[in-house]
């Protein structure tokens, strides 16, 4: 007898579901932690100038800054106020002339071994001492106008005499940028008050400090330094001859 054997196919074994790819991280974390950062920031801007300052007014948020720049005792703290002041005094002259000129000035006497703070202490005097600038297309000619803020804020500046010594005494600062903004102030203040500045500078014997910033090895300050004594020297007889 033949024996056939019966062919029985082979079962098909299972298998296994193909990997899936992990899952990828999801950005729900990146994105808080973004946003963590971001308060973070603006909780720092807010305790700088006072939070909701878009909501205060100029001299609310001028006069908080004032109030810190007085009462602390951490030189970085009063730092940053004055920067904050100089970030408002070309928007807020006003304020920032009328309550925080007299603390600027006790900055510069006070905290004067600091470069960064007295910067940013001349540079918003500057702001609050220049005047308007005159109409596009037209030209200043003369004295500028009584009314202008400027020349007001210039008026009680040079009332104190000590003011215009102070700056003389930073000239002697070697610092670009101390220097550059003292010339320019000193130069300001001759622009709108020329003759009640030639009397301080005369009263202090500031000539000689003046006439020092033309040895100066940076020609901007230089330059600078010839405007300042071009505007001292004008409509002066007895400052022509000494310089």
């Amino acid at each position: 007898a033949v024996l056939t054997r019966r062919y029985t196919p082979a079962r098909e074994t299972s298998r296994p579901p193909p990997a899936q790819p992990p899952p990828s991280p999801s950005v729900e974390p990146a994105c808080a932690a973004a946003t963590a950062a971001m308060n973070y920031l603006t909780q720092g801007l807010n305790a700088l100038v006072g939070e909701g300052a878009n909501q205060q007014s100029g001299a609310e948020t001028v006069e908080r800054l004032v109030d810190r720049i007085t009462h602390s005792t951490l030189l970085e703290d009063r730092r940053d106020a004055v920067r904050a002041i100089l970030s408002l005094s070309k928007e807020f002259k006003v304020d920032v002339g009328t309550r925080a000129m007299d603390v600027l000035l006790k900055v510069l006497q006070q905290d004067k071994m600091d470069v960064e703070i007295v910067r940013h202490a001349l540079e918003t005097l500057l702001n609050v001492l220049m005047c308007a600038p005159a109409p596009e297309g037209e030209e200043h000619v003369g004295p500028p106008p009584e009314t202008d803020l400027g020349v007001q804020f210039t008026e009680i500046f040079v009332k104190e005499s000590g003011n215009v010594a102070l700056l003389l005494e930073l000239l002697e600062e070697y610092d670009f940028y101390v220097r550059l903004h003292t010339v320019r102030l000193v130069t300001t203040l001759l622009t709108n008050k020329s003759q009640k500045l030639q009397a301080a500078i005369m009263e202090n014997r500031g000539i000689a400090r003046l006439m020092d910033l033309l040895s100066d090895s940076r020609e901007v300050i230089r330059n600078e330094g010839l405007l300042l004594l071009i505007a001292l020297t004008k409509s002066n007889p007895a400052i022509q001859k000494i310089v």
